[in-house]
This record gives C-alpha cells, sequence and structure tokens, in this order.
C-alpha cells in the first residue's frame, strides 16, 4: 500500500477494494485476540478509505459527458460505495475491542471450523523467514498463507506487502486450515524452507477441528463464510453475467438474512438463560450485524451493472489487481489439473482456492477436497496476491 494517493479511477478502485478486504480481516483478528492497535488500524483504515470514495466520486463526476456514459459508469459508484459500506462494517466489529470488549476465548474456538482462518504468531529469530518479505518469501504461491499485517513493537501495524519479516515481528495471517500449522512451525523456525513445508502440506492428510460448535456458533460460521462467498460471486457476476450464479447471490443473500434472525434469537435465548454475558451478546449482535451488511453491499455490486459493454476491461483490471482476484480456468486435455481432485489441484503449482467446478454447464460450489477434476470442467479459482505480486 502506497502513502501516495491513487490518483486515476482504476487505482482508486484498486485500493478501496483491497483496504476494505484487509478491513475485514484485521477487523476479525482484533476480536480474536482482543488487539487495540489492530482495532486501531481497522479505524485509520476506514478513514483513509472514507477519502478515497470522496476521491472516487470526485473524479467520476468530471467523466461523464452523456447519459450513456453515466449508464457505463454507474458501476464504479457501486463499487466504491459497497466497498465502503463493507470498510464501515468492519469498524464497528473492531470498535469493540476499544470499548474493551473481550469474547476471544469465544472466537479462538469459532475460527479452527472456518475455510479461511486469521490468526497471529511471533517470528522466531531462528526462522527462515526472517529478512524477507512475504512476496520474497513466495508464501501464497507456495503454501497459500498471506501476511495482511506486521506488528511491530507496542504501537506500529505494517501493512506493506513488501515489508521485510523481522525477529519477534507478530505476523497476522491468514490460510486454510491445513496450511497454518506448517507457517507457524516456519515463523517457529522448526521447519527448515518454505519449499519444505510445501512439501509436509502436500503429503500430510488434512486436519480437522477436533471439537464441534454451538448452535450459535455454527451459524455465525455460515454467516460470515456465506457473506464472503457473496463478496466473491458478485464481482464474477458483474463481468460474466452468468444466470446460475445470478440465482446463487440471490438464494444466499436471503440466507444471510434468515441467519441474522436466528442467530440474534438464538444468542437472545442464551443471554436470558446466562449462558453468554453482556459483552459475549453484544459482540454477536454486532457481527451479526456487520456480515449482513457485508452481504448487502456486495449484492449491490452483483446486480450494479445496467449496461453490459465487453470488454469490461477497467473492472476486470481492478479485480485482478487488488489483492484477492477470480480467475477463471478451462480444463483442456492438455490440463495439468486433469484427473486431480480438488486438493491436488489447489498444490499443483501456485497456490490458489478453488471456489466451484463447472461440470456439463452446472457450477458446484465448495467442491469437497477428493472431488476429482476432468477434461472440459471448468475452474472458479480465488487467489490472493500483492501488486508487487503481479
Amino acid at each position: 500500500m502506497s502513502d501516495n494517493e491513487p490518483i486515476s479511477v482504476k487505482d482508486i478502485l484498486i485500493e478501496i477494494k483491497t483496504l476494505s478486504e484487509i478491513c475485514v480481516d484485521l477487523a476479525f483478528a482484533s476480536l480474536l485476540y482482543t488487539d487495540k492497535l489492530v482495532a486501531e488500524q481497522v479505524l485509520v483504515l476506514e478513514e483513509k478509505i472514507d477519502g478515497l470514495y470522496k476521491n472516487l466520486l470526485d473524479r467520476l463526476s468530471v467523466s461523464i459527458k452523456s447519459l450513456n456514459q453515466a449508464e457505463q459508469l454507474r458501476i464504479y459508484y457501486i463499487i466504491g460505495e459497497a466497498n465502503n459500506q463493507i470498510s464501515d462494517s468492519a469498524a464497528d466489529m473492531a470498535s469493540l475491542v476499544l470499548m474493551d470488549y473481550n469474547v476471544e476465548k469465544e472466537l479462538r474456538h469459532i475460527q479452527y471450523h472456518m475455510d479461511q482462518i486469521v490468526d497471529l504468531v511471533e517470528l522466531n529469530e531462528k526462522s527462515c523467514l526472517c529478512g524477507k518479505s512475504e512476496v520474497e518469501a513466495d508464501l501464497h504461491d507456495l503454501i497459500g498463507i498471506d501476511v495482511i499485517g506486521i506488528i511491530r513493537s507496542d504501537n506500529e501495524l505494517l501493512l506493506n506487502y513488501d515489508e521485510v519479516m523481522l525477529a519477534g515481528d507478530l505476523l497476522i495471517f491468514r490460510g486454510q486450515l491445513e496450511n497454518v500449522n506448517q507457517f507457524i512451525d516456519l515463523a517457529n523456525g522448526l521447519v527448515s524452507s518454505v519449499e519444505v513445508a510445501r512439501e509436509k502440506i502436500i503429503s500430510e492428510d488434512l486436519e480437522h477441528p477436533k471439537t464441534d460448535l454451538g448452535y450459535h456458533q455454527d451459524l455465525l460460521v455460515t454467516m460470515k463464510e456465506a457473506a464472503e462467498l457473496i463478496v466473491d460471486l458478485a464481482y464474477l457476476f458483474a463481468l460474466e453475467d452468468l444466470p446460475e450464479v445470478k440465482n446463487l447471490i440471490i438464494l444466499t443473500e436471503e440466507k444471510v438474512d434468515k441467519l441474522q434472525f436466528e442467530l440474534i434469537e438464538e444468542v437472545l435465548r442464551l443471554y436470558k438463560q446466562e449462558m453468554l454475558d453482556d459483552q459475549t451478546l453484544m459482540a454477536y449482535l454486532r457481527m451479526a450485524d456487520s456480515f449482513e451488511e457485508i452481504a448487502d453491499a456486495a449484492t449491490k455490486i452483483a446486480f450494479g451493472v445496467t449496461i453490459r459493454h465487453k470488454p469490461y476491461s477497467l473492472l476486470e483490471d481492478v479485480i485482478d489487481d487488488s489483492s484477492e482476484a477470480l480467475d477463471y480456468i478451462y480444463v483442456a486435455k492438455d490440463s495439468p489439473y486433469i484427473d486431480k481432485t480438488v486438493r491436488e489441484a489447489e498444490l499443483t503449482d501456485d497456490f490458489f482456492q478453488i471456489l466451484a467446478v463447472r461440470k456439463k454447464g452446472e457450477y458446484f460450489f465448495f467442491p469437497k477436497d477428493e472431488a476429482k477434476i476432468h477434461q472440459g470442467d471448468a475452474l472458479l479459482i480465488k487467489e490472493y496476491s500483492s501488486p508487487e505480486d503481479e
């Protein structure tokens, strides 16, 4: 993230989208560790996004020369507004920590049931990561781990992708459950290289959570992942106008609304039975509101395109160049993914996450790790990257 303000509409949109995604991760991390430094940074980023959004509105306004052009630019207004709303929702969650709410014990158990885990580890002086940046260490491509923030000393949070990691740094990172333990071993100096960690991930059996969730906890996990799915699908539909994706967005948004109601009802029931304290109740209510608002914001993006003008080059660039990018891979006869399982395909080359497999015109979202990929299939994937890594 550059200290200089972006000057083009494209650069503003990329930074707004990237920062709003970071805000959500950092907000959850602040609750997970009751960390006020991280929570304060969420509010700083939220304020920065407010400024970027105002800048975006100014630049788009002076670009409009006709009603037709206004229709074509409408989606970019909506992307700015939606990501501003997402960052506001993240700030609402982080503000709980600044009000001395402590729900660390409750959330620490929940996160290991989520598709993407946000965690924190201190970098040991014996680690091979010392003196390298995330990009130099090739963490994402090799083991699917992204360092989203570095806490250095008691009052400094670093968010640049090219920041060199030093012994004693606290690394805030995200990744899938099966990759997290290997990264923690890397940071602790227990694994000699990122390449060795990758080999261990490939060879080891998948880990599964050892304990079950309570009903209210399961509702929160499902709601969070459904809201994040809508964000992914929203950009895909804005680009591709796929009817099955449109239907899934509508159904998932309705599901989020229902989950919010069920979650509120359940935590109030537990509170009345004195099974939840005041702080935990308020945290659940705030998170339920925030994830519902994130889903609503993403839905605005999905249905914000009123004119389909191809190629949609600016929108494609914004999605490709931000920290979370979607891609569509057709499995041709010479594809390295033929006859591999989903899990094997994700680790074939540079790491990515398969959101869906398209078979004979039908999308299967969140396929099982052991599901087979065949010639003629198509893969909808999500990659996490930095602008410097493009």
